[in-house]
C-alpha cells in the first residue's frame, strides 16, 4: 500500500524515480518525477513508509540539525531527538528513520554521539 510521498524508484517510460502525489479511488496512483517534488519528501533519505505528517516532522528535525556545520554536534542533536521521541508511541517510525540517518552520519563523520538515554534494566554492566 503506497502513501502520499512514497518514493518510486522506477516510474514512467524511461524509468525515472518519482514520488506518489495522489491516490485515486480506483486504486491507481499519480507519480510525479519532478526532482523538486521528490526533494520535498526525501531531502535526507528515503522516507518511504512514513505518512506525510511523519515525513514533514522527520525533515523539519533534520533541517534544524543539518543547519549546523559540526558533525559531532549534529550526531548529539539527533541523539537528543531520538531520546525525546522514543517515549512517544506515535513517533516510533520517526525514531527508526532518525536512527538510520544517525548511522549514515556516524559512518561519514567517524565519531559517535556523546550521551545516550537507556532503560536501566537494559544496561549490561
Amino acid at each position: 500500500m503506497a502513501n502520499i510521498g512514497d518514493l518510486v524508484l522506477k516510474s514512467g517510460m524511461y524509468t525515472n524515480p518519482g514520488v506518489v502525489v495522489e491516490k485515486k479511488v480506483d486504486g491507481s496512483v499519480v507519480v510525479d518525477t519532478e526532482p523538486l517534488t521528490i526533494h520535498k519528501y526525501h531531502r535526507y533519505s528515503n522516507t518511504t513508509g512514513l505518512t506525510v505528517e511523519e515525513k514533514n516532522t522527520f525533515n523539519k528535525i533534520l533541517d534544524r540539525i543539518y543547519a549546523k556545520e559540526d558533525n559531532l554536534e549534529r550526531l548529539n542533536d539527533i541523539q537528543k531527538d531520538i531520546d525525546r521521541l522514543k517515549t512517544d508511541t506515535g513517533s516510533q517510525k520517526i525514531v527508526q528513520y532518525l536512527r538510520n540517518q544517525q548511522a549514515v552520519l556516524i559512518r561519514k563523520a567517524k565519531v559517535l554521539p556523546r550521551t545516550y538515554n537507556w532503560d536501566e534494566a537494559q544496561l549490561k554492566t
